[in-house]
């Protein structure tokens, strides 16, 4: 398989919705990450899709969030198309994202997944109770990245919309 990654942009939505369709289902919009997406803008310029002919098969999307005050992003969706799954083009978009995320302010990256894919990204499990999301999850698939040394010493507080830069 040949595919290109490149830096999320609208013109993909549409495509990217089926891909996240087939790859989740309906029942995507009912979880907790959804909740934390939508009071949160999604960053295109650190989010990455993959392309396969021009079309997209894959995305890692991220959103910038505030945890407490500090800066934050939160990774998701991450979907690969059903045609292209177990080519580990899933890790191959999570690590250009992340990439892409070394280079902001945020002290680092929150994401609800499974502890086996992200772990190998540096990911660990947040201690219960430090990070408030806007419902219930699984405590062992709340992880954390560092970004900039930031430790996880420092991470406390409500996930919410970003702050505004005064």
């Amino acid at each position: 398989m040949s595919f290109t990654i490149v830096a999320d942009d609208a013109a993909w939505d549409a495509a990217l919705e089926r891909v996240l369709t087939a790859a989740f289902g309906p029942g995507r919009f009912a979880k907790v990450s959804e909740r934390v997406r939508e009071m949160s803008p999604l960053d295109r310029a650190l989010s990455r899709v993959a392309l396969e002919g021009g079309a997209p098969i894959g995305c890692c999307r991220i959103h910038r969030i505030a945890l407490g005050a500090a800066p934050m992003l939160f990774l998701g969706p991450l979907a690969v198309a059903p045609h292209a799954q177990g080519e580990r083009l899933g890790g191959v978009l999570v690590a250009a994202s992340l990439e892409a995320c070394e280079a902001t302010d945020a002290k680092g990256v929150l994401v609800v997944g499974q502890p086996r894919m992200f772990a190998p990204f540096g990911f660990v499990e947040v201690p219960t109770g430090r990070v408030i999301l806007p419902g219930p999850v699984e405590a062992r698939r709340l992880q954390w990245r560092g970004l900039g040394g930031a430790s996880l010493d420092e991470l406390s507080g409500a996930v919410s919309a970003p702050r505004a830069a005064n």
